[in-house]
């Protein structure tokens, strides 16, 4: 397999050095809420999520993650190119007596998150109705309104 691609997303929102991330995530669907250096508050929602871990490493345990030698960076949103992780995935679904790999595979998109003291990384699919919604807001209040309703929505 080629060697990974760290793609930096300079133009998604870029986590805060003392980032607080909420999750609110389903089988198919992950949010994320994260301040930026600006005070602002990122919403990202990904409709069709595959799979995610979050957690260890934090900032100053960044450079023991396998993709760092590839340019993973602090506080950035990063597309991965190339991911072992999503071949894992692959192979992990290849004893489905259905499995296609190439279908598996399509629209399958690995993101990195590095916040202060976590990782998220996720496999999401994207496409016609998997495109990522990424809002900002500039008052806490307003944030708070449209994570509560997107809390509701999700669990009702």
């Amino acid at each position: 397999m080629p060697s990974p691609i760290v793609v930096l997303l300079d133009s998604w929102p870029i986590p805060s050095s003392s980032s607080e991330v909420t999750l609110l995530a389903t089988e198919t669907k992950l949010c994320l809420r994260y301040f930026t250096p600006k005070d602002e508050i990122a919403l990202i929602q990904f409709p069709l999520v595959n799979s995610f871990r979050f957690g260890s490493p934090n900032d100053e345990a960044l450079g023991g993650h396998p993709l760092a030698q590839f340019g993973l960076k602090r506080y950035s949103v990063h597309r991965i190119e190339n991911s072992s992780w999503l071949a894992e995935l692959d192979r992990r679904n290849a004893v489905h007596p259905n499995h296609d790999s190439s279908r598996f595979m399509a629209d399958l998109v690995h993101y990195v998150f590095t916040f202060q003291d976590s990782t998220l990384e996720c496999a999401v699919r994207e496409g016609e109705f998997g495109a990522p919604t990424i809002k900002i807001f500039l008052s806490g209040e307003e944030a708070k309104s449209d994570w509560a309703a997107l809390v509701k929505t999700t669990f009702q």
